[in-house]
């Protein structure tokens, strides 16, 4: 079978799939957003030990898996608190309470290890835990925002968080899948080759446009989308169409450093975990917080 023919059957099954736990099933999604960052995480310190350094993977792997746990506020507080017993625990700044204490169990534990490029070391470590569980945690900090805006208000008024994280997706995967094929049809001067040699300008334009019109029809297919401006969908699709390809390039960055082509050969015909979702890694945080700025 073919890579295109890999590529087109993993995303017949698994794009449906996803879709159907983001619409319908809250806590699997969130089930979903940690096993993803723990695999992203696992993933980048295995391209951090081809460069020969030792990163602290369980540690590490634990604690971007508990960073992106934070933004799942309400699903966390409602295992941890009741009316009884309100444990009045912040939301977003257990982030900086993560961080601190990573931090100190990473030196510790790097004090006693032993090995050499103790630097390299921790800074890989906390990097890759910061990137993986800020990057797709903040995937579900957006489903909660939509959560939170909803209480008390009418359904006329509701922006459905299930609807927001797909539209968001297909943007993204549409606009993914127009740069590549009008950038093998017609692309001709790269847009960074020293990082990423298989992109072009007509395929960044081609995606840009693509990633702003799937916004500006949201109305059109689903009526809360008309809660939101023009403008705020035009800006949606300029951070879609400008902010998710430079993830890529970043991502593509940390693997030709690496001297690798995927990240891993985990999904067949797409590579690895961080291949897949490294637009979305930037994509999300940016809208998150532009939502928690502007309408938070």
């Amino acid at each position: 079978m073919s890579n295109l023919a890999q590529r087109i059957l993993v995303a017949a099954i698994g794009i449906p799939l996803v879709l159907f736990v983001v619409l319908t099933k809250p806590l699997a999604f969130f089930g979903l957003i940690l096993l993803l960052t723990g695999l992203a995480a696992h993933e980048y310190y295995g391209l951090a030990k081809t460069k020969g350094y030792r990163p602290l993977v369980y540690v590490g792997t634990t604690l971007a898996t508990m960073i992106a746990m934070t933004f799942g506020k309400f699903r966390v507080l409602s295992f941890v608190q009741s009316e009884e017993n309100t444990l009045g625990l912040p939301a977003f700044d257990l982030i900086g309470m993560l961080l601190i204490g990573g931090m100190l169990v990473i030196m510790i534990t790097e004090l006693f290890r032993g090995f050499p490029k103790p630097t390299e070391n921790m800074a890989t470590t906390l990097f890759g835990a910061v990137y993986t569980g800020i990057g797709i945690g903040s995937v579900y900090g957006i489903y909660e925002f939509f959560t939170a805006m909803n209480v008390d208000k009418e359904v006329f008024d509701v922006i459905s968080p299930g609807y927001f994280i797909t539209a968001m997706l297909a943007a993204i995967w549409i606009s993914d899948s127009a740069a590549y094929f009008a950038g093998r049809a017609w692309g001709k001067k790269k847009l960074y080759e020293r990082v990423s040699p298989g992109k072009t300008w007509v395929g960044a334009i081609a995606g840009l446009v693509t990633a702003v019109m799937c916004w500006l029809v949201t109305p059109n297919l689903i009526y809360q989308f008309s809660l939101f401006t023009n403008v705020e969908l035009l800006l949606f699709g300029l951070i879609t169409g400008i902010i998710g390809p430079i993830g890529d390039l970043a991502e593509s960055l940390i693997k030709r450093d690496a001297g690798v082509k995927d990240s891993s050969t985990l999904i067949p015909g797409h590579g690895g975990i961080l291949d897949r979702l490294d637009s979305i890694m930037f994509v999300g945080p940016t809208l998150l917080l532009y939502l928690e700025v502007v309408r938070g």
